[in-house]
């Protein structure tokens, strides 16, 4: 018997989108990944434990399906924008400042310079807000870990926006 996704995708579509996006560096990239991630949900949502969380189990499927695509040599990308109109879409979803413009984009390299657990963690952290103990439970690592990776992304990030 095949499951109906369409009301899962209805409700968590959106939130999986900008998952993917946060976590991947170009967006044909979090394209695949929201592909991947919806197909590994049909195929396994058998397993979902109906007592628990939807999201939480998503986002766990998204994050395995993303370390997926890291372990393959030719998903690698060296540019963190595909075209000047991906650049320019992404400009045009953040305030209309030049200054905050400048911010983002500096925010936006400094995030893409962070290797894939730590990006992770830092999308899942605050573009999601889920605690130290979700985040836990969502990567299948210790809070110690969490809180490990998340202070490395941000002192990272630190060095990177003052130049470090």
């Amino acid at each position: 018997m095949k499951t109906d996704i369409s009301e899962y995708i209805r409700i968590y579509g959106k939130d999986l989108g900008r998952l993917c996006s946060s976590l991947c560096s170009s967006r044909h990239d979090a394209e695949d990944l929201y592909q991947i991630t919806w197909e590994k949900v049909l195929r396994n949502i058998r397993h979902y434990d109906k007592n628990k969380p939807f999201d939480k189990w998503l986002w766990s499927v998204c994050v395995n399906a993303h370390k997926d695509m890291l372990k393959n040599p030719f998903r690698k990308r060296v540019l963190a924008f595909d075209t000047s109109e991906e650049l320019e879409r992404i400009l045009n979803s953040v305030p209309e400042s030049e200054h905050c413009r400048d911010d983002y984009i500096v925010l936006h390299n400094a995030i893409n310079k962070l290797d894939p657990k730590k990006r992770q963690v830092i999308a899942l952290y605050y573009f999601k807000d889920f605690s130290i103990a979700e985040l836990s439970q969502i990567l299948g690592i210790p809070e110690g870990t969490v809180k490990s990776r998340l202070s490395q992304a941000r002192e990272q990030i630190r060095k990177e926006l003052n130049n470090e």
